[in-house]
């Protein structure tokens, strides 16, 4: 499991305005800790697309293994067990994952 992939996951149970369910996720998590910690730190996809600043909209291709326009949550990040992870599916490309994480940095500045 590493930073930059996309792995279909069982989300629930969730509480409240999660999300929820059978979904890709991106590993947003770096490749020390994916390897070291029994967590990891993702962002959900959503084909629902709204366009929020920040989050990458990913076009279906041979590498992310999508079949759908996704949109990915970076505002909805959080830590899953592996146990969750159920198959890989592909990756994201370095632009995208850049993207992410200049989104989180800007979530996190005050």
């Amino acid at each position: 499991m590493n930073q930059g992939e996309i792995w279909k996951a069982d989300l629930n149970p969730v509480k409240g305005n999660e999300q929820a369910g059978f979904r890709p996720v991106v590993i947003l998590s770096g490749n020390l800790l994916n390897k070291h910690l029994p967590v990891v730190i993702c962002a959900p996809l959503t084909s629902k697309i709204k366009n929020y600043q920040g989050n990458p909209v990913l076009q279906p291709n041979e590498k992310n293994g999508l079949s759908q326009t996704s949109e990915m949550l970076v505002f909805h990040i959080r830590s899953i067990s592996k146990f969750r992870l159920i198959k890989k599916i592909g990756t994201v490309s370095n632009m995208d994952l850049t993207k992410a994480h200049q989104t989180l940095a800007d979530l996190m500045t005050l």
